[in-house]
């Protein structure tokens, strides 16, 4: 029989294999087939409209590995109401939807480009939600939630500015992600 220590010990590992794992994946899926992440048509969305079994992989690999490590967050710090424990789970629902609208036509505003859209959106917006709306709850509780609150924000609005600076891009939805890998390892597992 396993006991809570155990299990404990368990998902901390999981979740650390998972978001390595995750961080990993986004990062090399980006170049492949000769992809130029830095393009405006270089998304992983545009990437894998024809492969879309590498999508479903990062969508369940790297969103899977983001859902558990930011409710291993809460488990860790505590403080987590119901209604933030439901923003990590709208999120990935979001996050399948985008999987589910892939190859949509690009020629003009479609049902399925715009639901993609939104579902990108509400994606990225219940993904902030969930770490930083957590942070907000806690703040008074330590250090460490200013931290994440900062690091969030911050993340966000390097997503942003890069949007409007440079445009849409596989490196615009790589990077950001990739900087809330890092910063809940470091929340979940180094501090």
């Amino acid at each position: 029989m396993i006991t809570t220590k155990e299990n404990s010990k368990l998902q901390k590992y999981i979740c650390m294999f998972l978001l390595i794992a995750g961080f990993a994946y986004s990062l090399i899926l980006p170049f492949c087939w000769g992809n130029n992440p830095f393009d405006p048509m270089g998304t992983l969305s545009l990437l894998c409209e024809h492969r879309k079994i590498w999508f479903w992989i990062w969508i369940i690999l790297d969103g899977g590995a983001l859902f558990l490590n930011i409710n291993y967050m809460y488990k860790k710090y505590g403080g987590a109401n119901k209604f933030i424990k439901a923003l990590p789970i709208i999120a990935m629902v979001f996050a399948f939807a985008i999987a589910l609208t892939l190859d949509h036509s690009l020629a003009d505003w479609n049902p399925k480009r715009v639901v993609h859209w939104v579902a990108t959106g509400g994606y990225v917006a219940f993904l902030v939600a969930s770490t930083a709306l957590y942070a907000i709850k806690n703040i008074k509780k330590g250090k460490i939630f200013r931290y994440i609150l900062f690091g969030v924000f911050g993340i966000l609005i390097l997503f942003l500015l890069w949007f409007i600076i440079l445009g849409k891009s596989g490196m615009m939805e790589t990077v950001p992600r990739a900087l809330l890998e890092i910063l809940l390892f470091t929340v979940n597992f180094i501090v």
